[in-house]
């Protein structure tokens, strides 16, 4: 047997095909291993949204941990090249310089006045000394600083003029804090551009108002995107899409209100309410903050920066933006359990913070489970994810693959009997017919016989000695029972998983080579059930404590006893037996092994034994304990008992079946 699956795909190329579509039976082989341990198609398929794959011609796909990964480190990057403690800074900068150029052009008229004692110049020179003082003792509080110039008559054009336009660009600068994701804010401060956002800020917060008392409001969203739509994104649909896109604008003014100090917290605040006022926009975005309320998320995060580059109220926005991106995607890519979960993903955006690879690498995550579904290896029963007979299949034949690849040594393979008997299958062979065989004639070589005996005389005469029956196989029955243990040291001792796969590999065998044979399984911990095979991938480990080969072994015994042929019972386990039913039918458990437990599990041997049941048992991580048990166990069956590990298990289990089959009479 080879020791992979021939699995070629030839189609007439149309330019259209990509090296690197979804193979759904390469997929399907990249989460057998966490579907078999887990027991659950959609918990595998986490594992692998998680991790990624790469595909046969070794592309490799991103998975979501790597994803996150590198949004943590982007944000980490970001948190240690910034500081926002000098937000401000910039602004109070700006003053300084205004204050200095005015105060140069005081300075420099009560030079030109010189001693002039005449009473218009003394007069000049009382205002800019007036002037100079109140320069002077202005407050280094930039928001008190912005007050007290507003009221004050510079001197110096120059000096006017930079703080007109230093308002101007500051209160851009704090409208862009809550609006810099449209396509177009405040571009001016002409008197147009302002009534043009006052009107749009009373036609959104009637629309939001609306919307929260329940109102029926789509063509009021219409009519508001028709008038206003230019200013926005591409993707906003709705009242709510709206809603969320702006919520999404404050919460990162609001991380960036949370990630200052109190104190300059406060400044920008006072800042913000003094130069919004005056364009008679407070209390309109006061309204809209109420409006959005409801969107915003819970709680405002507050960035730890350990940067030293000093950040201004004119990138603020964007960084805290990108932040709140970061964070948001991260959390989402975190939660996501199932393919179908991706398609809330923002592509665009993903793209703009992770590149391009990283788009292409969510899209073919997204279809995977489509993949699957069409390779016809698992299907959509309700909203869950299953597995079809299809991909049971799969399962089986590549544990048994894998298991002969393992076993090449062993030199696994097939088994014929040496002789011919009486049965149903025929060998494509033929023999002389003698008294009591079947009479399974074959017409042609009976006829050559007779022309060969008597010439091509007509009517040809056929004799008794001219007969020649068909040869058929010696038919050879056997009934399995696997006993699986379940209990939870399995997983534990990273058992769990190679002896599941053993059962899957051998009902796949018998199933193929042998299927006038039969095979059942029984799992066990506290006690023991039997598991239907088309259920097995699904079968996890009991959350228990026990180890009841006594019900196992009985279950199997009351199972073969109603079935042909040789009779045998093959059992995997880790542990000795720790639990045992009671008369009146209740579990009893202890450990270490009680006398009592020994006793019981020893007696049903003995009933498998008078009822001709082989047990071969395959023991794991053996104790000395155990291997003391197993001598009793053996000495009473005399079935074989193999000590082995994980690795080997699966070579052990089918050489031995194979071996011990072939002897079936």
């Amino acid at each position: 047997m080879s020791n992979e699956p021939f699995d070629f795909i030839y189609e007439r190329w149309d330019g259209t095909q990509s090296p690197a579509d979804l193979n759904g039976q390469e997929l399907f082989d990249e989460i057998r291993d966490s579907l078999l341990y887990h027991g659950d198609v959609s918990a595998a398929l986490k594992k692998l949204l998680s991790e990624g794959f790469k595909d046969r011609h070794g592309n490799v796909t991103s998975g979501l941990k790597d994803m996150v990964e590198r949004l943590a480190l982007r944000r980490r990057e970001i948190l240690s090249q910034n500081d926002p403690t000098g937000i401000l800074q910039e602004i109070s900068d700006a003053l300084d310089e205004i204050v200095q150029t005015e105060q140069g052009a005081v300075d420099s008229k009560m030079k030109d006045l010189g001693d002039n004692s005449n009473p218009v110049a003394q007069q000049a020179r009382d205002r800019l000394s007036n002037k100079g003082l109140e320069l002077s003792t202005m407050p280094n509080n930039p928001v008190s600083r912005i007050q007290a110039l507003k009221d004050y008559e510079f001197e110096s054009p120059e000096a006017a003029q930079a703080f007109q336009d230093l308002m101007e660009r500051v209160s851009q600068q704090l409208l862009d804090s809550l609006f810099h994701s449209m396509r177009r804010g405040l571009e001016s401060q002409d008197e147009e551009a302002i009534s043009q956002m006052r009107e749009m800020l009373a036609d959104l917060n009637r629309l939001l108002s609306n919307f929260r008392e329940g109102k029926d409001t789509d063509a009021e969203f219409n009519e508001f995107m028709q008038k206003w739509g230019s200013k926005f994104p591409p993707g906003i649909n709705s009242v709510e899409d709206l809603a969320r896109f702006l919520a999404a604008q404050m919460q990162a003014t609001s991380a960036m209100l949370n990630s200052l100090s109190p104190e300059q917290r406060r400044e920008l605040m006072e800042l913000s309410q003094v130069l919004l006022d005056d364009l008679d926009l407070g209390w309109q975005l006061s309204q809209l903050g109420e409006n959005l309320a409801p969107f915003m998320g819970n709680g405002t995060p507050r960035y730890g920066f350990y940067g030293d580059q000093p950040m201004s109220l004119g990138s603020a926005p964007e960084i805290f933006s990108e932040l709140g991106e970061l964070s948001d995607l991260e959390s989402f890519l975190r939660q996501v359990s199932s393919p179908a979960d991706l398609a809330d993903v923002d592509l665009e955006q993903l793209e703009n913070t992770l590149g391009k690879g990283a788009r292409e690498a969510l899209e073919r995550l997204a279809k995977v489970a489509a993949s699957l579904e069409e390779a016809g290896l698992v299907a959509n029963n309700d909203s869950r994810i299953v597995l079809t007979p299809k991909g049971m299949r799969r399962i089986g034949e590549s544990a048994l693959s894998e298991l002969f690849s393992r076993g090449e040594d062993a030199r696994l393979g097939d088994h014929a009997l040496t002789r011919s008997g009486i049965g149903n299958d025929l060998e494509f062979d033929s023999k002389v017919y003698e008294f009591g065989d079947p009479f399974n004639l074959n017409i042609n070589k009976t006829i050559r016989n007779a022309l060969l005996r008597s010439g091509s005389q007509i009517p040809l005469k056929i004799t008794p000695a001219d007969f020649e029956i068909e040869k058929t196989e010696k038919q050879s029955l056997a009934s399995t029972v696997l006993l699986l243990d379940l209990s939870l040291s399995m997983p534990l001792r990273d058992n769990f998983l190679t002896a599941k796969k053993v059962a899957l590999a051998l009902h796949s065998l018998i199933s193929t080579k042998y299927p006038k044979d039969s095979l059942a399984i029984v799992g066990f911990s506290e006690v023991a059930r039997r598991i239907e095979p088309y259920a097995l991938p699904e079968v996890s480990w009991d959350y228990v404590y026990g180890t009841n080969m006594e019900h196992a072994l009985l279950m199997a015994r009351e199972i073969l006893r109603f079935e042909d042929g040789h009779k045998q019972i093959i059992m995997i386990t880790d542990g000795e037996p720790t639990a045992h039913i009671l008369p009146d039918g209740e579990v009893f458990f202890s450990y270490p092994s009680s006398p009592e437990t020994i006793a019981a599990t020893l007696k049903e041997v003995m009933r498998c034994t008078r009822e001709d049941i082989t047990i071969n048992t395959f023991v794991l991580d053996a104790t000395w304990e155990l291997k003391k048990f197993m001598e009793k166990f053996a000495s009473i069956n005399k079935g074989r008992v193999f000590y082995t590990d994980p690795e080997n298990l699966g070579k052990f289990v089918l050489v031995d079946f194979l071996a011990h089959r072939s002897k079936v009479v």
